[in-house]
């Protein structure tokens, strides 16, 4: 059965939609099997909560007046059933006769007590609204800050290996799914469970044959809500799961539209989004059944109680053991016992949803970053740019290393180059010093300090990097440089624009420093986007400069304009150029050639020509290239 018209439209070839259900079936990012009640878990949820206990409590406090002022209505109306049915509607003289009666006085009053409670019970619901909500809004607005500032401490490492789709659904969808019970969670469990005590209290004070006529009803409705929760807590999980998928794809779309355009995969790719739309249709079609074989027989069970209370209460009615109020009076506080009972079974729903996202939000706040501050830590000073590996072996898994005993040294100010095949280690030296992942053996070291002993934040202060994906944020231009140094005044950036040589180039653009720079930099061009990268670095005053393919993204003559800017951007600084482009670093003083991870020749440009080596024949390649 298929339930998109656009998947029956485009449906791709069924043996390829076989192929791609495996590898979604052993998602390697799959969690665990959930458990449907995880009492550490749950724990771990209700501390979110006590920062705003007062908060809670006042607002179960007054949640437990109100239920208690709203459960005195079948009293009133058990009462006026009985009083009404002696004094009024036996041999009444008329309606207007009765009010003016001592008997019509009598109703007046009891309902115009009625009335009274009723509306202190509103306004203390309303106050209870107003007090819940607070505080569970509270709760989330932590909870989402928490997990960003979390995820600004872990290692590139993470989101190397982690799909931007699950992170976003980690910081949207599953922090969202705990927000009722947040907001709700334990005003409903204090709420509903003091329903059905003062319910069932008031029902065996009513009439304890009629309550022992429906209590075996109970152990029923207990047992059958036990077995529900098992089933429902996995299925939740499933839930979840399907839509992280569904999130993944379409963040891995969206981000790569260009290349889903240039290589027509828009119709393949819709076909892989409805399957796992469709997977996701199923899980909440699966859970949906279940509810609607829960609820139900909660429904059930309701009107089984009503018909005992009613067939029982008229045969003891008619025997006159009992009176008629004192059956209505039953009968509706039966539907008080079992309201807040259904209500539970909503609220299961949420709950398992909840614990479901809980449990994928806590995985990510347990995440450890694995390069972090080690416990004797210490602030790097003012540093003059001293650079040196010293037997350096890397991998990004530990069993492969793509770097091996990396040796050389940078002298303050100097230029080196590193030069090599994609894929032969250069971006990952570049990373190391910056500390963006660590060494499994050897040492970098930074004017004698082993990076793995200064704080994060020393080191990176002092270092600026501009990537071949030249990233800028949504914003003015002026806010973007300014990323580099937050503290900065408009007259900082415009001087520091100056002085490197860009601010003729921003003051054309259209509002000048406070033209808005589209997400990632859309409304400008790729020139344009590098210039505010290095005036961004340039301000920032960095000891350390690495550039990572920072030109090989623009053509020619736009290289030529930004090399102006670069010679400006990096007198004085130590600095590491990976570089296709050859004539980016023949000024380097020292060009290392890395081949599979390995120095395999050093020197300058011109020591490099004269070895006749590997660097002379890349460099005879790029002449005849741009010949």
């Amino acid at each position: 059965m298929r339930f998109f018209p656009s998947f029956r439209n485009n449906k791709p070839d069924p043996r390829k939609l076989a192929a791609l259900a495996q590898p979604l079936a052993e998602d390697k990012d799959k969690e665990e099997p959930y458990k449907p009640i995880d009492w550490a878990l749950m724990k771990r949820c209700l501390g979110l909560l006590r920062p705003y206990k007062s908060r809670y409590v006042l607002g179960i406090s007054v949640c437990a007046v109100h239920v208690l002022l709203e459960m005195a209505g079948p009293k009133f109306i058990g009462h006026l059933v009985d009083y009404c049915g002696k004094h009024i509607f036996t041999d009444s003289p008329g309606l207007w006769a009765v009010a003016k009666s001592e008997h019509g006085v009598h109703v007046g009053l009891v309902i115009l007590g009625w009335l009274v409670v009723l509306a202190v019970s509103i306004l203390l619901q309303r106050w209870v609204i107003i007090i819940m909500t607070d505080a569970g809004e509270r709760v989330q607005f932590d909870l989402r800050r928490r997990l960003f500032s979390h995820l600004q401490t872990l290692s590139m490492s993470y989101f190397d290996k982690t799909k931007l789709g699950r992170i976003i659904s980690r910081n949207t969808s599953d922090v969202d799914s705990l927000r009722e019970v947040n907001v709700w969670g334990l005003n409903k469990v204090v709420q509903n469970t003091l329903m059905i005590v003062v319910a069932g209290g008031m029902l065996a004070w009513t009439d304890w044959r009629l309550f022992l006529a429906v209590a075996w009803l109970a152990p029923v409705i207990w047992f059958s809500n036990i077995y529900f929760r098992k089933v429902m807590g996995s299925t939740q999980q499933e839930i979840r799961e399907g839509w992280t998928r569904v999130s993944t794809n379409l963040a891995e779309n969206i981000t790569g539209m260009k290349v889903v355009t240039a290589f027509n995969r828009q119709v393949p790719n819709l076909g892989t989004f409805n399957v796992l739309q469709e997977a996701n249709t199923v899980n909440n079609l699966k859970g949906a059944r279940l509810n609607g074989m829960y609820q139900p027989a909660l429904e059930l069970l309701r009107f089984v109680g009503r018909l005992i209370i009613f067939m029982f209460g008229a045969y003891l009615v008619v025997t006159g053991r009992i009176s008629v109020g004192v059956v209505v009076t039953a009968f509706l506080y039966w539907d008080w016992f079992m309201n807040p009972i259904l209500d539970f079974g909503n609220f299961s729903n949420q709950l398992m949803a909840a614990m479901a996202g809980g449990e994928r939000v806590f995985t990510l706040l347990d995440t450890k970053p694995e390069v972090q501050d080690v416990s004797e830590a210490k602030a790097l000073p003012r540093i003059n740019g001293h650079v040196k590996f010293e037997d350096v072996t890397f991998g990004y898994n530990p069993e492969r290393p793509v770097l091996h005993e990396i040796n050389f040294e940078a002298q303050p100010g100097q230029m080196i180059a590193l030069v090599g095949h994609t894929g032969s280690g250069k971006s990952s030296t570049v990373s190391l010093i910056a500390r963006f992942y660590q060494p499994q053996k050897g040492r970098v070291l930074i004017d004698g300090y082993d990076v793995r002993h200064v704080t994060g934040d020393s080191l990176h202060r002092q270092i600026g990097l501009v990537l071949q994906v030249n990233y800028l944020f949504t914003g003015t231009v002026m806010e973007n440089i300014r990323y580099g140094k937050p503290g900065a005044t408009d007259a900082e950036v415009i001087a520091a624009a100056t002085a490197l040589g860009t601010h003729d180039t921003i003051e054309s653009l259209q509002k000048s420093y406070q033209t808005e720079v589209g997400e990632r930099g859309a409304s400008l061009s790729l020139g344009q986007r590098q210039l505010i990268c290095f005036t961004r670095a340039f301000l920032a005053d960095p000891r350390i400069f690495m550039l990572d393919e920072a030109t090989s993204s623009v053509d020619t003559a736009t290289e030529q304009l930004l090399q102006a800017s670069l010679d400006k951007l990096l007198a004085g600084r130590t600095t590491f150029v990976v570089a296709h482009r050859l004539s980016t670093i023949m000024k380097a003083d020292q060009i290392l050639v890395v081949d599979q991870g390995r120095i395999i020749e050093r020197g300058t440009h011109r020591e490099l020509l004269l070895r006749g080596g590997k660097y002379a024949h890349l460099y005879e390649q790029f002449v005849q290239a741009t010949e």
